[in-house]
């Protein structure tokens, strides 16, 4: 996501040590675990309450029932007939195209 390699994490570490203390640095690790834990379960219930939202308004409009009459509509039936012509169809054509020139 951020694409932070191995060293550059290091870096980080290396000065948060620095800078916050070796004293202080579980603390904040653990409370950055909270809040990321928190964020997780905040972001994971709003998901579910979206998705059952959105279900529900399937439900509905019974979008199944739209989806398929909106295919059986759309659904084009062409029949071709792919048989070659037969003899006197290919010399009716020769001898009326010779009798244009």
């Amino acid at each position: 996501m951020f694409d932070i390699g191995f060293f550059e994490l290091l870096i980080i570490m290396g000065i948060a040590v620095v800078v916050i203390g070796p004293q202080n640095l579980p603390q904040l690790a653990k409370a950055l675990g909270k809040g990321w834990g928190e964020f997780q379960a905040t972001f994971n219930s709003l998901k579910q309450e979206v998705l059952n939202e959105t279900d529900e308004l399937k439900q509905s409009v019974n979008l199944d029932a739209l989806e398929q009459d909106v295919a059986s509509v759309t659904k084009i039936d062409v029949d071709v007939n792919l048989d070659l012509p037969d003899s006197n169809t290919l010399s009716n054509l020769k001898n009326k195209k010779a009798s244009e020139l």
